[in-house]
């Protein structure tokens, strides 16, 4: 269950967050926009609303940081994600478009079918 009010393009920022946190051990704006394909200042006002959510907070080198709930979001975003994308390659679809088409699903899939699908793949704990 996504633990606060966000729109989809709030997941899909918290969520390359988490990727780029884990990838590179932190993560800078420049990175985030490399990483989506938008502007610098497009990041920066996505930043400053994740920070009025309390969902990001900007460290003292500059560096982006996800708060315990910006972190929740993300991990559930990514692992719908995951999941979903397994599913398709599971049915014959190539990898690069169940990545493309998991990532519009994963906003809208709901808890029900995220766990029925997880049970579908043999997943026994999804989250």
């Amino acid at each position: 269950m996504i633990l606060t009010n966000t729109n989809n393009s709030s997941e899909d920022y918290l969520k390359n967050i988490l990727l780029l946190n884990n990838r590179n051990g932190c993560v800078r704006a420049v990175d985030l926009a490399a990483e989506l394909g938008v502007t610098k200042p497009s990041v920066s006002v996505a930043m400053k609303r994740l920070r009025e959510k309390k969902l990001i907070y900007i460290n003292e080198k500059g560096h982006i940081c996800l708060t315990d709930s910006g972190k929740a979001i993300a991990e559930e975003v990514n692992s719908k994600h995951e999941l979903i994308k397994e599913f398709l390659m599971k049915i014959g679809v190539n990898e690069n478009t169940a990545a493309k088409e998991a990532c519009r699903i994963e906003h809208a899939i709901g808890d029900e079918t995220f766990e029925r699908l997880g049970k579908f793949c043999g997943r026994t704990d999804e989250r």
